[in-house]
């Protein structure tokens, strides 16, 4: 679908794929129960890796284009507007490398699951909220306006036989951050990163499973919390053979923990924390 730019480092297959991620990544649900995908995209590249489209960037625009509105006709998902996707020069990335942003953009609102800069009404309240000094009232007539404060001498400083150096506290050692691993029958592993963790026969799929019995989109783990304190939970996303928990068929979101057994179709893993 993609052709590569001979110049640069990036496959553009590779922006393709990205872009797909994303649109699965960041979907919503909106309050009529519809699956909403984004629609508004910004690739961000490296400026010699930009450099090196050239007269190739339109094209490429126009190929990731119909790729989002493919996959996102595909997965059935709903589109408010039309998909808009524009290339950006980020100084800050390595050549090689790129990022893929996305959010929901609908009658001039966008609503983006990412990060972006305080927006200058933000900016102007958080002005407003500093508090100014009072400028002094006026005397009033017949009364004498309050005499200055005294000025205080100086502190005299510690000596050798007066010492005041305060003791300094020794922080406490952090918890070990949990890591978490999918292992799939055959041994191979996959590592549960904090975010969304998709499982199903698509190519797109987090973890890939070349089993009939799976469907394209069959089971999600999602994380919630952080470093100690995340937690891990197990869901099935509508597929056709289902997803078990310890030989328990699953509806619904399900709470993992270390060892506990799982099957996607006829595809076994087992849940490791550590």
């Amino acid at each position: 679908m993609f052709r590569r730019v001979a110049t640069s480092s990036i496959r553009p297959i590779n922006i393709g794929r990205r872009l797909v991620r994303t649109i699965h990544s960041e979907r919503s649900t909106g309050a009529d129960g519809r699956t909403v995908a984004p629609n508004q995209f910004v690739v961000r590249l490296n400026e010699v890796d930009r450099s090196a489209l050239g007269d190739l960037e339109k094209a490429l625009i126009h190929e990731l284009i119909e790729a989002a509105r493919q996959y996102a006709k595909d997965e059935g998902f709903t589109l408010v507007a039309e998909i808009e996707v524009t290339l950006a020069t980020d100084s800050s990335l390595k050549p090689g490398k790129f990022e893929v942003q996305a959010a929901v953009k609908a009658g001039g609102a966008t609503a983006s699951g990412l990060s972006g800069s305080t927006s200058s009404s933000l900016r102007e309240a958080e002005r407003s909220s500093e508090v100014s000094p009072a400028p002094a009232a006026p005397s009033a007539a017949g009364i004498p306006a309050p005499a200055p404060p005294v000025p205080v001498a100086p502190v005299t400083p510690p000596t050798i036989a007066t010492p005041s150096i305060p003791s300094v506290p020794v922080p406490a050692a952090a918890p070990p951050e949990k890591k978490a691993v999918l292992v799939l029958g055959d041994g191979t592993k996959a590592a549960v990163k904090p975010g969304v963790l998709s499982i199903g026969r698509s190519a797109e799929s987090s973890v890939p499973l070349n089993d009939t019995n799976v469907s394209r989109r069959h089971a999600e783990i999602r994380s919630r919390g952080e470093g100690a304190r995340i937690e891990w939970f197990l869901s099935d996303v509508g597929s056709t053979n289902g997803t078990m928990l310890n030989g328990v068929k699953i509806s619904g979101e399900r709470k993992l923990k270390n060892g506990d057994a799982l099957m996607f179709g006829g595809t076994s893993a087992r849940f490791e924390v550590s």
